[in-house]
């Protein structure tokens, strides 16, 4: 913790009880709250989309000696490829969320939990309250991650497996819509504040500034 002489201090670091003179500030339950997951579902397909447009103009850059050819997402057998997509997205999931997990435990040392409810899966650390640079870090490491990864597996692996790092790319882009919306919402947010993330329910909590 750091503070300045004569105030409250402001929290660096997470800390399993709230400071008295931090005061909840606001929250987004996305299981109380079904026009915010409906719309996240929507902006998650418009990802989708723009993700793959986007794959789609990098991955000629990374394998120009490949430009004559074309890469096919359906293969002689439609069957395989099926199965292989079907397990591309349970990896997608499991990878997304062992990540933000990994990052919970860097910061608070303690085991994450992990769960699946309706249309998402989630890690958290319910029994943190964490400073929200940190939480930030914690939800845009699977996007990062896994897209650096996924690119640079593409410019070395077989033209065969191009296909499906494309499509762990895009996938991986459009199931992070819900961590962009949630860091898009806390970077604005002033310093010293506190996240307290349960899975499905964010919310976040400030000093008092009558307190100061």
């Amino acid at each position: 913790m750091s503070h300045t002489t004569g105030n409250p201090p402001v929290i660096t670091q997470p800390v399993q009880t709230l400071p008295p003179h931090y005061q909840r500030h606001a929250a987004l339950d996305l299981s109380q709250n079904k026009t915010a997951l409906i719309g996240l579902n929507i902006a998650a397909l418009v990802l989708f989309f723009a993700s793959g447009w986007l794959v789609l103009q990098i991955v000629p850059l990374l394998r120009p000696h490949d430009a004559g050819q074309n890469v096919s997402f359906g293969g002689t057998d439609m069957l395989i490829f099926s199965v292989a997509l079907i397990g591309l997205v349970i990896f997608q999931i499991v990878l997304h969320e062992l990540i933000h997990g990994l990052f919970f435990w860097i910061f608070t040392r303690d085991r994450p939990v992990f769960g699946f409810k309706g249309l998402y899966a989630y890690a958290a650390a319910p029994n943190w309250y964490m400073p929200h640079t940190q939480h930030l870090i914690v939800g845009l490491a699977p996007l990062v991650l896994i897209t650096l990864a996924g690119f640079g597996l593409i410019a070395v692996m077989p033209l065969a497996a191009v296909p499906l790092l494309m499509l762990l790319i895009v996938i991986n882009a459009a199931g992070a819509v819900g961590d962009i919306a949630m860091v898009a919402w806390e970077a604005v947010q002033p310093r010293g504040t506190l996240v307290h993330d349960t899975g499905d329910a964010i919310t976040l909590y400030r000093p008092d500034v009558a307190a100061q």
